[in-house]
């Protein structure tokens, strides 16, 4: 039997899509803390668990959310919940999933990122079990999906051992230059993550207030709860055309979303940090830096911060697209960021702050990384059913490496 976990509406519009074609190939148990998905799961004939805070506290499970850190989670870190309340959902969590697993056959759990207080717990609970893991995650590259049995970025398995990467077959030079060609027309349109329809913002709003009422697990601060998916970008982020780029001698610096795993858990140097360090690496190599926020940064307070630096460090802010700010630069430093692996498609060198999986790839590694890791024919924010031969990659135990 194949757990999944659920812990956002997001993450249940994708896992639905991923079942869909492969539903009669593998059994299915679906655990989540968000009551609309839990609805909609029991209604389209899945069986699924409802995280809740039901159960009476056990002081067995409260040492086992501290051995899990989930003070370490990503709600805590960005101060969405507070570390009493997050104690309380995560023992909850494993007290659950642990009665599962002693009443239940489970061959793997699926999970996305791991970061996320129940993710977290959940994990610990397969450790403790000996249930085998499967972390998913964002390739930011164009209908292709991370799959892990370690964790994702700087906790996967290729970051712990790169080799692992030569291993896969080589791919032609000729479908490499097709597939750059399609993720070229993909970078050229605006990120989906920055973007939600209304009627998804409708849901998830009556999905929150459910979540209140039923005491889901993992409920995040009201005041922390952002309807919109990305900030404004402030007036000084002008265009810069491939034209002006081509007379421009210039370091890129593109910026992270703030509140995201890769900066709070995977770094020592924040976005504001990062800029102190770009200026200074353009300026020894007689450039200018070029700093473009990301398209799905949400916090306001973090904008105007990076607005202020400009006054300091006298670098330009800019909106214009990343494939162009690459291929003309001089170097691109990130701290962990996949513009960094992109800019290693056009042969840059990067320089990376934080901790990151492809520090020591070579074009041989990149290439079979894009083509034979990551798992090709997934489109998370798609609206249609996974291919069933996609869908049985990342599903499949043992099946998709």
């Amino acid at each position: 039997m194949i757990m999944i976990v659920v812990d956002s509406m997001e993450r249940y519009y994708f896992v639905t899509r991923l079942v869909q074609t492969v539903r009669d190939e593998f059994n299915f148990i679906f655990l989540t803390s968000e009551p609309l998905a839990h609805a909609g799961l029991l209604m389209a004939g899945h069986e699924s668990i409802y995280l809740h805070r039901a159960t009476p506290r056990v002081l067995d499970h409260d040492a086992g959310a501290q051995l899990a850190e989930y003070d370490r989670s990503i709600e805590v870190l960005n101060a969405q919940m507070e570390t009493s309340e997050a104690l309380i959902d995560a023992a909850a969590v494993l007290r659950t999933v642990s009665d599962l697993f002693r009443l239940r056959k489970i061959a793997v759990c699926l999970m996305w990122n791991g970061q996320q207080l129940v993710c977290r717990a959940v994990s610990h609970a397969c450790a403790v079990h000996g249930v085998a893991t499967r972390f998913l995650e964002l390739s930011n590259l164009p209908g292709k999906l991370f799959v892990d049995s370690m964790g994702v970025n700087a906790l996967s398995s290729i970051s712990s051992n790169p080799a692992l990467i030569d291993r896969l077959p080589m791919p032609s030079e000729d479908k490499h230059r097709r597939w750059l060609t399609a993720y070229e027309a993909y970078k050229a349109r605006p990120l989906p993550q920055s973007r939600t329809s209304l009627k998804r913002k409708a849901v998830s709003l009556l999905n929150y207030t459910l979540k209140c009422v039923t005491r889901g697990v993992g409920r995040k601060r009201l005041d922390t709860v952002r309807l919109n998916n990305a900030a404004k970008l402030p007036r000084q982020a002008g265009p810069l055309s491939a034209d002006e780029l081509t007379l421009r001698r210039y370091v890129f610096l593109p910026l992270q979303v703030s509140g995201d795993t890769q900066i709070k858990l995977h770094s020592e140097v924040d976005n504001l940090e990062a800029i102190r360090i770009a200026f200074q690496f353009a300026s020894n190599a007689s450039a200018d830096l070029i700093v473009k926020i990301h398209p799905a940064e949400i916090d306001t307070a973090v904008i105007d911060e990076i607005v202020g630096l400009q006054s300091v460090y006298h670098f330009e802010i800019t909106n214009a697209p990343t494939v162009a700010l690459i291929r003309h630069a001089e170097a691109v430093v990130t701290i962990n960021s996949t513009v960094g692996l992109e800019a290693l498609l056009y042969g840059k060198q990067v320089v990376a702050l934080g901790r990151c999986f492809y520090k020591e790839f070579d074009r041989s590694r990149l290439m079979k990384y894009i083509h034979g890791f990551l798992v090709d024919g997934v489109d998370y924010f798609g609206s249609g059913p996974i291919p069933a031969n996609a869908a049985r990659r990342v599903l499949a135990p043992g099946g998709w490496r």
